[in-house]
């Protein structure tokens, strides 16, 4: 039986899926042609698809999700930025926001009775003081969208070492800066995760290779202790990428781009401590994230083409199997369409 059924984006020609075993093993199919679809998001009923499209002039695709055989094209719109590089669903679910990531800005799009996505409504461009690492601070750059339980939009910067907070107007679809929330330089916020209750955040800087704990306060965040998301032996560059939040709240899982690793930290409301570091089985981990089950976790390595399975031995991270997938980085579960 499968483990659970994916699709896959990366900077390839298509959109995979595949059912995957226990082992982390399975076929792979292409359903749709999707260029450089680097993040993914399935509506929650399972009937469509949505995915960033990674471009010099950035669009949003979407696709209605079929039993077997191809999908259909659902078509696209302009993000209106470059390189789109994450995105997320509004809370009543009848929206789709993009981080724009080279241009530093956030689209927002209708999403349409029948799946498909309207034109956009509102477009927010990042400015401000840049970071002081001058080959990736160069510009804003809007790295991720993500909701907090309250309604409040949180958009990680990379270029400004801030996190903004935007209310979101769901009747019109604008949205409206709020606060931000500074980190120290060359932190480069990358992406965050939230507590169920969301009065605490953990946030991963891709620069500063660390994890920082955060009380929520309204629209800020209140930086309270920072860990490196690195082995103490570790040496030459690295990226930080991902980082997710287990099912019981008490872990994050980071992953290392250079070092080739996923470092899990203990976490609580103030604190964050590192745990082990495990090797990611492949190279360039862009994306990691639970399996079915809380002690399996799914890696996309960029670079080694490949989704990897890994299974919690004790307190470490080991790989079971893996699939082989052009430059993915994004995997996200496929539930049966509703």
């Amino acid at each position: 039986m499968p483990l659970m059924h994916f699709v896959i984006g990366g900077y390839g020609p298509s959109l995979g899926v595949v059912d995957l075993d226990e082992a982390g093993r399975g076929p792979v199919s292409a359903v749709a042609e999707a260029q450089g679809a680097s993040w993914v998001l399935p509506s929650a009923d399972g009937r469509f698809v949505y995915a960033a499209l990674e471009a010099a002039e950035g669009h949003v695709g979407a696709w209605a999700v079929t039993s077997d055989g191809p999908w259909h094209a659902l078509g696209r719109q302009p993000t209106g930025g470059a390189d789109p590089c994450h995105l997320t669903f509004s809370p009543d679910g009848g929206w789709l926001l993009a981080a724009n990531y080279t241009s530093g800005s956030v689209s927002v799009h209708p999403l349409l009775d029948d799946g498909s996505i309207g034109g956009r409504t509102d477009l927010v461009e990042h400015s401000g003081d840049l970071g002081p690492v001058s080959d990736r601070q160069d510009h804003a750059h809007a790295h991720q969208v993500a909701f907090a339980p309250d309604g409040t939009l949180l958009v990680c910067d990379l270029g400004l070492d801030v996190v903004v907070a935007y209310g979101f107007d769901a009747g019109e679809g604008r949205l409206t800066e709020l606060a931000r929330s500074p980190f120290p330089p060359g932190t480069g916020p990358r992406h965050l995760v939230l507590t169920a209750a969301g009065r605490t955040a953990y946030v991963l800087g891709e620069l500063s290779s660390a994890v920082s704990v955060c009380r929520v306060d309204g629209p800020r965040l209140e930086v309270l202790a920072t860990e490196s998301a690195r082995s103490g032996g570790a040496v030459g560059e690295n990226t930080a990428a991902e980082i997710f939040l287990a099912a019981d709240e008490r872990t994050v899982v980071a992953s290392n781009r250079g070092d080739d690793t996923l470092s899990t930290l203990a976490v609580d409301a103030h604190t964050v401590r590192l745990l082990s570091v495990d090797a990611c089985g492949g190279a360039w981990p862009r994306w990691a994230g639970p399996g079915a089950a809380g002690d399996v976790l799914l890696v996309a390595n960029e670079r080694s083409d490949s989704v990897v399975t890994l299974r919690r031995d004790g307190d470490r991270w080991a790989p079971t199997g893996s699939v082989t997938w052009p430059s993915p980085t994004c995997v996200a579960p496929l539930t049966s369409p509703s």
